[in-house]
């Protein structure tokens, strides 16, 4: 897993009558191995909910396709489709694609055929990223998980034990999408 550090430096020694400050930061990056390998998942929630209003699935489709355009070539990357269950929308194949002109192109038209249809399983949507993941390169593992937010369809427990369950395995960043999620299962 990565770790990221920042150190700033700035001039200690500033005049009483300054008003202006001049910060350097570093930023350091370790233990994420290679980072031109690894794997990128992006998990797009596609529950009902989604849908109402037909907004959310739109944006959450558009940051889907822009986060692929950011995928290096040669990275291995995948798009879940998460409702009450997960299933791999992108490769067709269900394991991971490598990232290339032609595998962004197809994993696009992939993702515009999401469709908002059942529940809410965060749960079950993490796990099968931790399933894809295992069969990835080694180095960096991220997912980015674009949700309202509101995991209906199952217990706090088994979020919880799902949670247990990858913690360490990958890392990932949630973002919710309109303005009703819950942050708390966000976190």
């Amino acid at each position: 897993m990565s770790k990221f550090t920042a150190e700033t430096f700035q001039n200690e020694y500033l005049p009483v009558d300054g008003d202006e400050v001049n910060a350097v930061v570093t930023v350091t990056a370790s233990g994420g191995g290679s980072t031109r390998r690894g794997a990128e998942i992006v998990i797009v929630d596609t529950s009902l909910s989604m849908g109402v209003p037909s907004t959310k699935l739109a944006e959450a489709v558009r940051a889907t396709t822009a986060a692929i355009a950011c995928i290096r070539d040669g990275v291995a990357f995948g798009v879940i489709s998460g409702s009450s269950d997960a299933r791999v929308a992108y490769p067709p194949d269900g394991g991971l694609a490598v990232a290339s002109q032609a595998t962004r192109a197809a994993a696009y038209l992939a993702v515009r055929q999401l469709r908002a249809d059942g529940g809410t399983a965060m749960g079950a949507w993490l796990r099968r990223a931790a399933e894809l993941f295992g069969s990835a390169p080694p180095g960096t593992r991220h997912a980015i998980l674009l949700t309202d937010g509101q995991n209906q369809h199952e217990t706090a427990e088994q979020l919880g034990e799902a949670l247990a369950a990858v913690e360490g395995r990958f890392q990932c960043d949630c973002r919710g999408v309109g303005t009703d999620w819950e942050v708390g299962e966000l976190r």
